[in-house]
């Protein structure tokens, strides 16, 4: 899924229309119960996180002893912090608020990702 999201087979069009889905989903979720700032934040920091440790996955050469280890290592560690998350949501429509912290941050990953292959302006 990140390898489509992150080549050029993925066009603008592409993330302008799952982007537009995204928001949509989060927008009718929330019209049923909307999800907390601070986990709005903690979701969003996570999906940079995801984009983060994505692009220190690609910097290790491949002869590097743990490479495997440390793409396991960034594999699960975004899991981990959503399912924490979504643990920690209150009890009354867990499931929109989860759908709502899932959808947030794919937002993080989507703005952070766009953004750093967005074309130039000035060079």
């Amino acid at each position: 899924m990140f390898n489509f999201w992150y080549s050029n087979q993925c066009t603008r069009q592409i993330k302008l229309i799952i982007c537009i889905v995204t928001c949509t989903i989060i927008y009718a979720c929330s019209s049923i119960q909307q999800l907390t700032p601070l986990f709005t934040g903690i979701s969003l920091s996570i999906g940079l996180m995801i984009h983060m440790l994505r692009n220190v996955s690609l910097k290790i050469s491949t002869d590097h002893p743990y490479k495997q280890g440390f793409q396991i290592l960034f594999s699960i560690l975004p899991i981990i912090s959503l399912i924490t998350l979504i643990n920690l949501l209150p009890a009354q429509n867990k499931i929109y608020l989860a759908i709502q912290c899932i959808a947030f941050t794919a937002i993080g990953l989507f703005i952070v990702s766009i953004y750093e292959n967005r074309a130039k302006r000035f060079e």
